[in-house]
């Protein structure tokens, strides 16, 4: 990933340094490796990161509209284990969702989930997010966020991205997410007021 130098911010330059140190705390088989990060000749920053040959759950989830129960649980567990093992290092992800959950081909066939993409990452250690992220800002993507990063709030920990994991598990069942709207103050009345369909009745398991 690589910003060009005159299209890069000091926020946007400071974010990419977010991603590759919040990626570089993590080594689970199911997050995507950060291998290295830095500026080109030119001053361009970048990060290099593993590649993986696969596709999104994204373009998955668009193909078959929903997945079977017992799919859907064994494709996001791996999830749920590497959202844990960055929590433990004092990452949260904060921006996830199915188009950054990557489906990699593994040995013999095997698809292996990894997480992608931790360009709007907390670290809960260390000041560095706290400098970049101000209380009102929103961030991340509408139909995936908790209540409090809908609110703007700053003070988000792990929570947020268990709600954001079970909004994508809900998805991946239904075939559509708990709440959807087109604005935000749609989303967030939406959240308030409890309006998700319960998941019994909008993916019947039996």
């Amino acid at each position: 990933k690589l910003i060009r130098r005159d299209r890069a911010s000091e926020e946007t330059s400071r974010r990419l340094l977010i991603e590759a140190r919040a990626a570089a705390r993590l080594t689970h088989p199911s997050i995507v490796r950060v291998f290295d990060f830095g500026e080109t000749e030119r001053g361009d920053p970048f990060i290099v990161m593993e590649l993986v040959d696969g596709e999104p759950l994204r373009l998955l989830l668009a193909r078959k509209g929903r997945l079977p129960a017992a799919s859907a649980v064994r494709t996001l567990l791996p999830v749920a284990a590497a959202l844990g093992a960055a929590h433990v290092e004092g990452v949260v992800h904060r921006d996830v969702k199915p188009e950054n959950i990557l489906l990699a081909s593994g040995p013999r066939g095997v698809v292996v989930p990894k997480v992608a993409d931790f360009g709007i990452a907390m670290l809960l250690r260390g000041d560095d997010e706290r400098q970049v992220t101000q209380d009102g800002i929103v961030l991340g993507s509408p139909d995936y966020m908790s209540p409090e990063q809908v609110r703007g709030e700053k003070d988000l920990d792990e929570r947020s991205d268990v709600w954001s994991l079970s909004v994508v598990l809900y998805e991946a069942l239904a075939g559509r997410p708990p709440h959807e709207g087109d604005r935000m103050t749609r989303l967030a009345a939406s959240r308030r007021e409890g309006a998700a369909r319960p998941l019994g009745e909008a993916a019947p398991l039996a």
